[in-house]
């Protein structure tokens, strides 16, 4: 009877923290209840349905190209093994990001933290909420893949219910290992004042960590003649399949265990995968009753003071509301994690990916050799440093939900003495103050290495500033348009916000037009007029924003 219970009280707060995650509930009422906004949902679906049409598509080809291949050296589930590797490695980078902030940075949880709910259950939850989105994800990306496969090579009954029981299980163990990074990331920094730096200074090292341990991998792979080492791979059992898999190793539990399921080897790689999932999940059983609530209730608290009284100027002059507005948008976005987390890990990931392979053997298949070979004129790198300054400002994300996360705090913006044109002009400052400067911790190092000049340096970055300035007020003015002011847990803010989805897409456009232009002025030998008109793209931008922001914005402020 107890244990029906808790079952039921289990499967009650999943159902619940579901439907508040992905706003479901909200949903419901706006679009079948009110009747509102009902073109949403068809705008999203006919926005996504061709490039989820054109990935499985792409995933179908693929597949077949992998079968092949394998097939040459008698390991054709390879394909199988290149899903579960794919799936796994984005479950494990992703989900860090997605528990830390479901676990410990959503605001529900000061009304779950009373309840008589064991600390495990609502572990248990929000993991499982997490990895609903997981299964969802990995639908769309593995039943093109192991369709193929299996017609490819005349599966029967066997690889269908390894492939159910695999597609279940793929999933627990690199959630579980995120869930429990997490749990010990959070419980650490909670012993510190500053906690929230801790936590955002935790999650970009352990993304560089995870890209230099694949880069460490893949250079430990390729180590001294290649043709003796593939010879040694392709003359072992499954060699190539294993090299592959020292990335993760379960992945080639999952391809095994389907790839051999009309044999006892597929059963007993199966068994592997299942309890390796099993122990993880005991793992965080264990952390969520010793671990967990402790390091939520100590996130909770208070920072504690120094124990001396603090001596304030009461001659200081205050600043004025546009600065304070321009400085409140900066540092809030950084110093939450929600947000920072999911915003700033372009900023870290792009240059990592950069540098990281130039301390192995060689620069040889790195895809930024290029700009080590001085094979890029001066000012066709200036002007991708340009770009790259725009795509960030899209990238971060943080002009794009600018209101939207303001929440329900967003009565302390409009009870300043200030214009709707005056707070976006703040908040696009604010903005660029942490895109400017997250550009240049990646942008620097890597001129430093590659041997870039001071003056290309400087160029872009300014070409760039005046660009990523103009497509951030326009990203601002389309997040006033219809801001998600609704969430409960900081990362629907940002992760699960259309106008960030869409403002990314804007980003991606413009950087590709402007990106074709370059390329023309390339093709015609016109090098010096490339920051011409990338200075001629960014004040064209500039003035019309700054016409639609006059005309549309103080009607849409007063609408909210």
């Amino acid at each position: 009877m107890r244990v029906a219970t808790m079952r039921n009280r289990l499967w009650t707060l999943y159902l619940t923290l579901l439907k508040d995650h992905y706003g479901l509930s909200a949903a419901k009422y706006y679009y079948f209840k009110k009747r509102q906004r009902t073109w949403e949902p068809l705008v999203i679906v006919a926005g996504l349905a061709p490039a989820v049409v054109m990935g499985m598509v792409f995933v179908w080809n693929f597949t077949e190209k992998l079968f092949m291949a394998g097939l040459t050296f008698g390991q054709p589930h390879l394909a199988l093994l290149n899903g579960a590797l794919m799936v796994s490695l984005a479950g494990l980078f992703f989900g860090f990001f997605s528990v830390i902030t479901a676990f410990f940075f959503s605001s529900d949880l000061d009304m779950l933290v009373p309840l008589p709910l064991y600390s495990w259950e609502v572990l248990g939850a929000k993991l499982a909420v997490v990895l609903t989105g997981q299964y969802g994800i990995n639908l769309l990306i593995l039943t093109p893949l192991w369709a193929r496969y299996g017609l490819l090579a005349g599966a029967g009954a066997g690889y269908i219910l390894s492939a159910i029981v695999v597609f279940f299980a793929l999933p627990l163990l690199p959630l579980s290992i995120a869930s429990v990074l997490a749990v010990l990331l959070m419980r650490a920094v909670n012993l510190s004042r500053h906690k929230d730096k801790l936590t955002l200074v935790g999650g970009l090292l352990l993304v560089v960590v995870m890209v230099g341990f694949q880069v460490w991998l893949q250079s430990s792979l390729g180590s001294g003649d290649p043709e003796v080492v593939m010879e040694q791979l392709l003359s072992r059992a499954d060699g190539l399949i294993r090299a592959v898999g020292r990335v993760f190793p379960p992945s080639v539990w999952a391809a095994q265990a389907m790839a051999y399921s009309h044999t006892g080897v597929g059963w007993l790689n199966l068994l592997y995968l299942v309890a390796a999932s099993g122990a993880a999940l005991f793992v965080l059983y264990y952390l969520g009753e010793k671990v967990f609530l402790q390091g939520l209730l100590a996130g909770m608290e208070g920072t504690k003071g120094s124990g001396r009284a603090r001596k304030v100027s009461l001659s200081a002059q205050s600043r004025s509301p546009l600065l304070a507005v321009a400085s409140m948008e900066s540092k809030l976005f950084v110093r939450d994690p929600g947000f920072a987390l999911n915003g700033l890990i372009g900023y870290v990931l792009l240059p990592a990916m950069a540098l990281l392979p130039m301390f192995g053997q060689s620069l040889e298949n790195n895809p930024f050799e290029l700009l080590a070979l001085d094979q890029l004129p001066p000012f066709v790198l200036s002007g991708g440093l340009a770009l790259y300054f725009m795509f960030m400002t899209a990238m971060s994300m943080i002009p794009a939900t600018t209101f939207s996360r303001e929440g329900k705090y967003l009565w302390q913006i409009r009870s300043l003495p200030l214009s709707i044109e005056q707070i976006i002009a703040a908040k696009v400052v604010g903005s660029q103050v942490v895109n400017i400067i997250g550009c240049l911790v990646g942008a620097v190092p890597v001129a430093i290495l590659m041997g870039w000049s001071i003056w290309e340096v400087l160029l872009g970055s300014f070409l760039g500033t005046l660009l990523a300035s103009a497509l951030a007020g326009f990203l601002a003015l389309f997040d006033l348009r219809k801001p998600m002011l609704d969430w409960v847990n900081p990362v629907k803010a940002v992760k699960s916000n259309l106008n960030a989805v869409v403002g990314l897409l804007i980003g991606v456009i413009l950087g590709f037009a402007l990106g074709m232009l370059m390329f023309a002025t390339i093709g015609l030998e016109l090098l010096w007029l490339i920051p011409i008109e990338l200075l001629a793209a960014a004040l064209a931008l500039g003035l019309a924003v700054r016409f639609m922001v006059r005309k549309w914005a103080p009607g849409l402020w007063k609408r909210i």
